[in-house]
């Protein structure tokens, strides 16, 4: 066979469409891109000058990584555009978690440890740790939920404690350049509670160790798990503040449980008799906890935000920064949890 202006070799096609032979005879087997002819003598492959459009589409999807199946529904499906933008769309969400793998990395390189140690007075301390200690669960199935995550960077200490269903965090500034992500046994955080003085914490890959006038302690640290990220979490700017009246209601009510209704005014009840037709959304709240998180926070000027039916309850005082709580509301069918 010769080639004529209408047929193109292989190589020709390579060449013209930025494809690699190699890539074409993959195609060809594959059924994406099948030759014209091919030469029973030589095995050569001649393309026509009508598949060296086809040849480019492919090389440009190759190049943005489409997969095989969707290559052919774009060469010969009805919604070609459809199937391109939707390949589009998961490039974004493997973007986006990309970055966020990315930034949990940046993080664990952050927490490693680092020579020095980080200063806390014990009066900061104790009143941190009494505002988070409430949400550790002692009994939970995973190690990493029975102790209380320390948070060190940009000279801010933050302690942080969950259950799944409630998680607190109370911030400390410290004197330190130091980036630390550590969870250490609650069992160690109680001992730090009751000492005086200035408390140095000092870091290595497994254990941390407190030194204090007086004393020092030592304990390893729970590496069985990821902490949840608290920075995530960040009250909505729609939110609806509960005060007076209904913060009374709320927290002194007789029931395990409160309702917490919102109208379409903003306008906030609190166990309402019955269902509005026009109210945005309404909460099931576990009462007790509740009050457990309320009692934990220093502070006189306690603030309650809700954002929506699945959302996490906000609960901070206004007169004292860095200490908050939030709070996930109950489900219908179960509980939703922190992850």
């Amino acid at each position: 066979m010769t080639t004529s202006s209408a047929l193109l070799t292989i190589g020709e096609m390579s060449r013209a469409s930025a494809l690699p032979i190699s890539a074409l005879r993959f195609y060809d087997k594959e059924g994406v891109l099948v030759p014209h002819s091919v030469d029973p003598n030589t095995g050569y492959r001649w393309y026509t000058d009508d598949q060296l459009r086809n040849a480019r589409v492919i090389a440009g999807m190759r190049r943005v990584g489409v997969p095989i199946r969707d290559m052919m529904a774009v060469l010969t499906g009805p919604e070609p555009h459809s199937c391109l933008d939707a390949h589009l769309r998961n490039l974004e969400d493997g973007l986006a978690d990309a970055r966020a793998e990315l930034g949990r990395i940046h993080r664990l390189i952050d927490s490693l440890p680092a020579s020095g140690g980080v200063d806390i007075d014990s009066w900061d301390l104790r009143r941190a740790l009494d505002a988070v200690l409430f949400a550790v669960n002692e009994e939970a199935e995973f190690p990493i939920l029975r102790g209380v995550h320390l948070d060190i960077h940009d000279g801010v200490a933050a302690l942080v404690t969950t259950d799944q269903f409630r998680l607190a965090v109370a911030e400390v500034k410290v004197h330190s350049a130091l980036t630390v992500s550590a969870v250490v046994p609650v069992a160690f955080a109680r001992l730090l509670r009751d000492v005086a003085g200035v408390v140095t914490l000092t870091f290595s890959a497994r254990t941390v160790s407190a030194s204090y006038p007086g004393g020092e302690v030592s304990s390893p640290l729970i590496e069985d798990g990821e902490f949840p990220d608290h920075r995530i979490l960040r009250e909505h700017h729609d939110a609806v503040e509960l005060s007076g009246d209904h913060l009374a209601a709320l927290l002194n009510g007789t029931g395990d449980s409160a309702v917490v209704s919102v109208g379409e005014d903003g306008g906030a009840r609190v166990d309402p008799g019955g269902i509005d037709p026009r109210e945005r959304f309404r909460v099931l709240v576990d009462r007790q906890r509740l009050r457990d998180a309320a009692a934990a926070q220093p502070g006189r000027q306690l603030v309650i935000r809700v954002s929506g039916a699945t959302l996490p309850l906000a609960i901070r005082t206004g007169d004292c920064v860095g200490y908050y709580s939030y709070l996930m509301p109950l489900q219908p069918v179960g509980e939703k949890a922190f992850t």
